[in-house]
């Protein structure tokens, strides 16, 4: 495994043990709409930036087109295969 990845999946790692506290924090805030907001879009811009490095790796590794926007918009595997369909 290069140093790149390790240093890419030790952030989502990092990011993953902190969620739980986010939460909560989400929570606390969720009364006041403004701070609120303000709190979400810091989280989705968080999560936003560490899936489009995994996106952006994932490309350098086979050669798959880097389209965030579509990325964003495309249904998810997961889902996909929850769904019966995989």
């Amino acid at each position: 495994m290069h140093a790149r990845d390790r240093e890419l999946l030790a952030g989502l790692s990092k990011m993953n043990s902190r969620i739980g506290s986010v939460t909560v924090e989400l929570l606390t805030l969720q009364p006041n709409d403004v701070r609120y907001a303000a709190a979400l879009r810091t989280l989705a811009r968080q999560l936003s930036q560490v899936g489009a490095a995994l996106a952006r790796r994932a490309g350098e590794l086979d050669g798959g087109d880097v389209d965030l926007v579509s990325l964003l918009d495309a249904p998810s595997e997961d889902a996909h295969r929850l769904n019966g369909a995989g």
